[in-house]
């Protein structure tokens, strides 16, 4: 049995007024969880700007990421504070 791999293509036209994203490049991304972090976990974050609201305990954190690598990086770091993740976006403009 043999295993053959498919590679996705964009569809011409399609989505075209969105940057193109790849895995081993820089982005800006928002990330918002449930739960209060200060500006003092930053450095444990990649780096991010953190903005938290208290009256709804959430904790958004924005900025440059280096690649797709780091963004799990910084994941894995709200996983194990135990902070759900609420969404993860792509910014425009990187």
């Amino acid at each position: 049995m043999t295993q053959s791999s498919t590679t996705l293509k964009p569809s011409p036209g399609r989505h075209s007024e969105f940057p193109a994203l790849t895995m081993g490049e820089p982005a800006i991304y928002q990330i918002k969880v449930r739960g209060n972090l200060d500006q003092s976990w930053s450095d444990k974050l990649g780096g991010l700007k953190l903005e938290t609201t208290m009256e709804t305990a959430e904790t958004v954190l924005t900025g440059p990421l280096k690649d797709q690598a780091a963004l799990s990086g910084v994941l894995n770091s709200l996983y194990d504070l135990q902070l759900p993740v609420i969404s993860v976006v792509h910014l425009p403009g990187s």
